[in-house]
């Protein structure tokens, strides 16, 4: 690894945890560049703003997310048991996020249109795995999986831009996971396998 990959790693890495911390809005530049050692003009040389840094650090997050995601997938047979491992997995993984975190989010129309473009990529790939899944095992009537992938996206997306305005607590959060995958779990599988 050459010493820019190096610098460029440290980086990303102080970056992430200082804006998972503090949020977007509490960071600075300077507190970057201090935390990962190196000039602020350095962080210039790779970002040209400290938006297009946060930009990038979402990016990794969501890439690192998905991989691992779609890696446990593989493993997981049942679709009620994907459902929950994806209950699961946002509940917990959700917890080493501040508050703070997702409000600046909210608050940033441009971060958070280009963040929902990603994730409802990704979510698409990961509910037409869980359908088709479940349709092939009989767990879920025949249904067009593209089109009801697109409907859990635009109810996701239509809930979470209203519901994380007014979240207040972590355990609002939670209760909402909780709530919406039940719905998911039992709405899709319309009774099917609903113990």
């Amino acid at each position: 690894m050459t010493q820019s990959e190096t610098k460029y790693n440290r980086l990303m890495e102080k970056a992430e945890e200082l804006f998972i911390e503090l949020g977007y809005k509490s960071v600075s530049m300077d507190q970057i560049a201090e935390a990962a050692g190196i000039s602020k003009m350095t962080i210039y040389k790779y970002f040209s703003s400290k938006e297009e840094l946060f930009l990038n650090i979402l990016q990794s997050i969501g890439d690192r997310s998905f991989i691992y995601i779609e890696d446990q997938m593989k493993k997981i047979d049942g679709t009620i048991e994907k459902i929950d491992f994806l209950l699961h997995f946002n509940i917990e993984y959700s917890k080493q996020f501040s508050l703070t975190f997702y409000k600046d989010i909210m608050d940033n129309p441009y971060i958070i249109d280009r963040l929902m473009k990603e994730k409802k990529r990704m979510s698409k790939i990961i509910f037409e795995d869980i359908i088709r899944n479940g349709v092939e095992r009989g767990e879920i009537r025949e249904v067009d999986e593209a089109f009801m992938a697109n409907m859990l996206i635009t109810l996701i997306d239509s809930i979470s831009k209203n519901f994380f305005e007014k979240i207040t607590c972590r355990k609002e959060l939670e209760d909402f996971t909780e709530k919406f995958y039940d719905f998911l779990k039992y709405g899709l599988l319309g009774g099917k396998g609903a113990k």
